[in-house]
């Protein structure tokens, strides 16, 4: 019993050590990307759509066709 519970600690404790170094390169990757999407929204690259998304992250729309009840 004393080994089961052993081996489960450290099983426990190399997950955690996983789950904190995917979390601390993860951390480092949005760093690295936000900095970029800065420098380039600084040269005037993109817009502000929402906190998140810029309109040059948003594909272009085709123009609406006109409705079958429209006056021509």
């Amino acid at each position: 019993m004393k080994r089961v519970i052993t081996s489960l600690a450290v099983v426990t404790l190399a997950l955690g050590g996983r789950h904190f170094y995917r979390y601390m390169n993860n951390k480092k990757k949005n760093r690295l990307q936000q900095t970029k999407l800065e420098v380039w929204e600084g040269e005037g690259g993109a817009v502000p759509v929402t906190p998140h998304r810029t309109a040059a992250q948003i594909a272009p729309r085709p123009p609406a066709s006109a409705s079958p009840r429209a006056d021509n």
